[in-house]
């Protein structure tokens, strides 16, 4: 059988050839790699003498194997790797290991996905075997330092939050205390720095991505649960990934900790099961009823189920016939029932190569489960710091957990009105601990690239309900979700929206995580325009009568507020903001003196000051915030100032 974990080594020159051949019989050879195959490749002309199978080009060789491979090895000039790969270079979670050795096997240089990867292990290695030395540059292998990153690889954890990681390893560079919490026995993996309190920021290996004992948690996943599964035929996709969904939110279990889907063998065409696996990434697991009838335990019987598949349950014996412990019991509701399972895990096991999850083999053979005895998060217990708060004070939950406690968690956040610099430390947190992402297009745009493992769901303008009830219902399902506005939500934002539909989702948790609006933040593109009284008004009528406006417009001129103008105008309303200057200048001066900013803290900022009577005849868009003075507000060296008074007190 073809082994799941491939290395590609490609040489240059026959010295490189004969090189590459000694390094895969060496790695074989070596517990780390023992389960791994190689295939090493090198130019047609030494084929046959060095018994290395010939490459057509090292563009297409490097296509293929960076697509395929779990690891690529370069033996030759580290320029010609570098080049190689750089077409393909997406994130170094899902990049494989790249090593460059020169065909002397002196330098050994891990060149992506040092950590996750297993780059730099196996630069380590190649120099062993070679005879030369490993070059790793990674921050925290240079100071000696623990890697968080590559703890959690060799222990099989899924890393939730990327951005986290790299705050962990940063925080341990700076020698600031960094906490450490566990579902699991295990031994604290570095030497704990003295601290008043818990941490800050720290990592916890949980089931439970909602166990969140530190301000800032990075959550490493075990993926050991299985997932069984039962349905009528025809089952509707989407309602089999809510029920499993629900199933996951009660038992307290992250769908990162999945590791298979599991049914009885008459389901194996079943579109819904094959879907849901192909998209949660989850591998697919079938027995035959006489497998299933024989795995040990009491299950909840069902003689319809008996007499239509040949076996009493099916969910609950299929997540069991793998091994392992069953954490909920069968869940049954719209023709579909799931169970869940966690087979045994050994953490110090993983480090060595010796345990693999369950995998289909090339021929379609159910492979036998294979690991050493591990253990279950049977009581949740806390290990590390004995102040940490503790994450699952209802010990042993699981089918027993009431199905009224199931609930999910919105938070609304400001991004602020720019880009991800303006963003709040809380705000970034709730962003970074989400695991769906929702919002208008244009303002996930903004933060899109720095949080790339995120889940999105958008909708266009003019479909706020819409989003509002999308983010909802995917909180109801469970998930963290964080619905992002431009600017504070609750300024013209969605936080409003999201409180007033959520009375229909009970078991949702929402909170709002305020923001810097345009008007603060225009306000301090201009200098200082809003330092006494000041009133927002939007000149949309979408949803405001303008009517309405013009009154707002008239009191906040007649009592010499200051006054921030949002939606000043569109294709629609093109003149409206010439409109509402006609009302202002009847109560305030045409020398008022005013300012514009379009664009707050992105790309292509203008901001203009000038005065009332130039602002009627400016044009403006969407993307502009306008700002009229009181009867004090004044131009200062360029810049719109409205005194408080200060300086006339002390007169």
């Amino acid at each position: 059988m073809t082994s799941s974990r491939q290395i590609g080594i490609i040489a240059f020159t026959q010295r490189g050839c004969e090189l590459a051949q000694r390094l895969s019989e060496g790695l074989g050879e070596l517990d780390a790699f023992a389960e791994c195959g190689f295939r090493v490749h090198g130019p047609q002309r030494f084929a046959d003498g060095c018994s290395v199978l010939a490459y057509s080009s090292l563009a297409s060789w490097t296509t293929e194997h960076f697509a395929s491979d779990e690891a690529l090895v370069f033996v030759g000039a580290t320029g010609i790797a570098v080049r190689a790969i750089a077409p393909h270079v997406r994130d170094k979670f899902s990049d494989p290991a790249v090593v460059s050795v020169d065909e002397a096997g002196r330098f050994a240089v891990p060149l992506l996905s040092g950590h996750v990867g297993g780059a730099n292990e196996l630069a380590r290695a190649i120099a062993v075997l070679a005879g030369g030395e490993a070059v790793v540059s990674t921050a925290t292998d240079v100071n000696g330092l623990f890697a968080v990153d590559e703890w959690a690889a060799r222990r099989g954890l899924r890393i939730a939050e990327r951005s986290l990681a790299k705050l962990v390893s940063s925080r341990l560079l700076e020698g600031a205390p960094v906490g450490f919490y566990s579902d699991f026995q295990m031994e604290r993996p570095f030497p704990e720095t003295p601290c008043e309190g818990v941490p800050e920021v720290g990592f916890a290996v949980t089931l439970d991505e909602t166990c969140s004992p530190f301000d800032w948690t990075l959550h490493l996943v075990p993926r050991i649960a299985v997932v069984g599964v039962g349905c009528r035929r025809g089952t509707d996709a989407q309602v089999l990934a809510r029920a499993v969904d629900a199933a996951l939110v009660q038992a307290h279990v992250s769908p990162r900790a999945v590791a298979a889907l599991a049914s009885i063998d008459v389901k194996c065409d079943e579109q819904a099961i094959a879907q849901l696996a192909t998209e949660r990434g989850w591998k697919l697991r079938f027995y035959s009823a006489e497998e299933l009838a024989a795995v040990p335990g009491e299950f909840s019987a069902s003689d319809f189920v008996r007499k239509t598949v040949g076996v009493d349950n099916v969910c609950e014996r299929a997540a069991l016939a793998g091994g392992g412990k069953l954490v909920l019991g069968k869940q049954a509701g719209d023709g579909v029932t799931v169970a869940i399972a966690l087979l045994p895990w050994n953490p110090e096991a993983m480090q060595g190569g010796t345990w693999r999850m369950p995998h289909n083999g090339a021929d379609g053979a159910k492979d036998p489960i294979e690991g050493e005895a591990g253990a279950f998060p049977a009581a949740f217990q806390t290990q590390g710091n004995s102040e940490l708060p503790d994450c699952h004070s209802d010990a042993g939950r699981g089918e027993d957990k009431a199905m009224e406690d199931m609930h999910g968690k919105l938070v609304v956040v400001g991004l602020g009105p720019g880009g991800a610099d303006d963003m709040s430390a809380r705000a970034r947190r709730a962003v970074a601990e989400c695991d769906v992402l929702v919002g208008y297009t244009v303002y996930v745009d903004l933060v899109r690239g720095e949080f790339p493992d995120k889940e999105v769901l958008t909708t266009p303008m003019r479909k706020e309900v819409e989003r509002c009830r999308m983010a909802l219902e995917a909180a109801a399902a469970g998930r963290n979700v964080a619905m992002v506005c431009s600017g504070d939500p609750g300024v013209y934002g969605m936080a409003g929206l999201v409180l007033e539909l959520a009375p229909e989702f009970p078991d949702v948790e929402v909170s709002v995580v305020p923001g810097v609006s345009a008007s603060n933040g225009g306000a301090a593109v201009l200098g200082a325009p809003l330092m006494h009284d000041y009133c927002v008004i939007s000149l949309s009528d979408l949803l405001t009568p303008w009517e309405k406006i013009e009154q707002r417009l008239a009191a906040a001129a007649q009592a010499d507020f200051c006054i921030s103008l949002y939606n000043p105008s569109s294709h629609k309303r093109a003149d409206y903001l010439q409109r509402a200057c006609d009302i202002l200048l009847q109560h305030k001066s045409a020398e008022t003196v005013c300012g514009t900013v379009r664009n707050i803290g992105r790309e292509g900022q203008e901001a203009r000051v000038l005065t009332l009577g130039e602002l009627r005849d400016t044009q403006v868009d969407m993307f502009t915030c306008v700002f009229i003075g009181n009867s004090q507000t004044l131009e200062i060296g360029g810049k719109m100032v409205t005194p408080r008074g200060y300086l006339q007190r002390e007169d």
